[in-house]
């Protein structure tokens, strides 16, 4: 099956390079008509194809050339999408007689159109570095020594490439500033594994300067798996060791209770990249640590595929990422049907019927590092308790 629907995508995306190919290079003939083709197509589909050659060069000089890469394809999108939408108008306008019927207008269509997907590049790559902080209050009807409680929640920043150590600070700084009682992290807090972050000692500093009074805890999500453990048959055990060293508890299907009133319940990822997904049901962490039901629990699950068992099991509150609520246009619209379909939501507030859910967009990039129709964020939770304290 994944064969098969990458390669619908490969020839999918070799039609749109030979489309928007012959339209850069008439254009360029516009301005040189002496230029020749068998230059022109091998530089061209060099461009579009890097993306997979590189993958295969792990080196740090090629690094810059990666990242270009992989913005390479959400740019040719646009630039397809303008291209579309400004030539219908063209023929439009050229139909009813608006406009001769010139080769110029065809040549500015494509001009535009180039410009506009540069813009949009610009625009994603600024939006996407610009964190913002959206703020959700939820209600709970369960007795507790404490009144209200704030949950400072991030997931997604994949930390590697892309995502380096003033990211991370940028990141840190937020959720700080929100002044939490507790933090939560819902997996896929590394990109791909150590081997491609270059300073992870820096980030681990960062990191430490995490404040909330009952703790920083994390889930994995399917890609926190180190490489290099993963060989040792570890998978996971890197990034535990790493994270407890900046005071982050790292909960693989694990229950710990910051205070009396709850329990916080960190799940295994439901397919983590390399790895079995192997994890208990969620009804298996949830038995014999509470038979009557009276705590708060909230679940950390990093993929919003399961929230019917977790609310069946139990669940007050259950916070994922993972959907990234699509990264970039037209994703959004996508990830909208996908986990709609799984019962949950592809973003923001989710509620079922004893059970309610946060879903951020996430707080970094996988891939093209750009944002569009989706934001960064820190997402802070302010829990109140309808009955108040004990």
């Amino acid at each position: 099956m994944w064969l098969f629907g990458s390669g619908i995508f490969l020839i999918a995306y070799l039609g749109i390079n030979l489309y928007t190919g012959t339209r850069v290079f008439s254009l360029i003939k516009f301005f040189l008509p002496s230029f020749k083709a068998f230059i022109f197509w091998p530089i061209y589909f060099l461009f579009c194809y890097s993306f997979i050659l590189l993958a295969f060069v792990r080196s740090g000089w090629t690094r810059p050339f990666r990242l270009a890469a992989m913005n390479f394809i959400p740019a040719m999108f646009y630039f397809l999408l303008a291209l579309l939408i400004l030539d219908g108008i063209r023929i439009l306008l050229q139909h009813f007689g608006y406009i001769p019927y010139s080769q110029v207008y065809s040549a500015a269509v494509t001009g535009i159109a180039i410009c506009l997907a540069v813009i949009t590049m610009i625009y994603g790559a600024c939006n996407a570095r610009s964190i913002r902080t959206v703020h959700y209050t939820v209600t709970l009807s369960k007795r507790t020594e404490i009144p209200h409680l704030r949950i400072a929640l991030v997931s997604d920043l994949h930390i590697g490439e892309t995502v380096g150590r003033k990211w991370v600070a940028n990141i840190v700084d937020a959720i700080n500033k929100t002044e939490p009682d507790m933090i939560c992290m819902a997996g896929d807090i590394f990109d791909s594994g150590f081997e491609s972050i270059y300073d992870l000692d820096a980030i681990g500093v960062e990191l430490k300067r995490l404040k909330a009074p009952l703790g920083v805890y994390a889930c994995p999500g399917n890609h926190d798996v180190d490489r290099l453990s993963l060989r040792q048959a570890g998978g996971t055990s890197g990034i535990r060791s790493f994270l407890e060293s900046a005071n982050i508890v790292f909960l693989e299907d694990e229950v710990v209770m910051p205070t009396d009133s709850f329990y916080l319940i960190g799940r295994k990822d439901a397919r983590p990249i390399g790895l079995r997904g192997e994890r208990k049901p969620a009804a298996e962490l949830a038995t014999n640590i509470d038979l009557n039901r009276s705590k708060v629990f909230i679940f950390l699950d990093h993929q919003p595929v399961d929230y019917s068992n977790l609310e069946k099991a139990g669940a007050d509150l259950i916070f994922s990422g993972h959907t990234h609520r699509g990264q970039f246009f037209p994703g959004n619209l996508a990830t909208r049907l996908i986990f709609k379909k799984a019962g949950a939501t592809h973003y923001g507030y989710w509620q079922g019927e004893t059970a309610q859910g946060i879903v951020s967009s996430g707080v970094g990039v996988w891939g093209p590092s750009i944002r569009v129709a989706t934001g960064s964020e820190v997402v802070v939770i302010d829990v109140v308790f309808r009955e108040g304290g004990i």
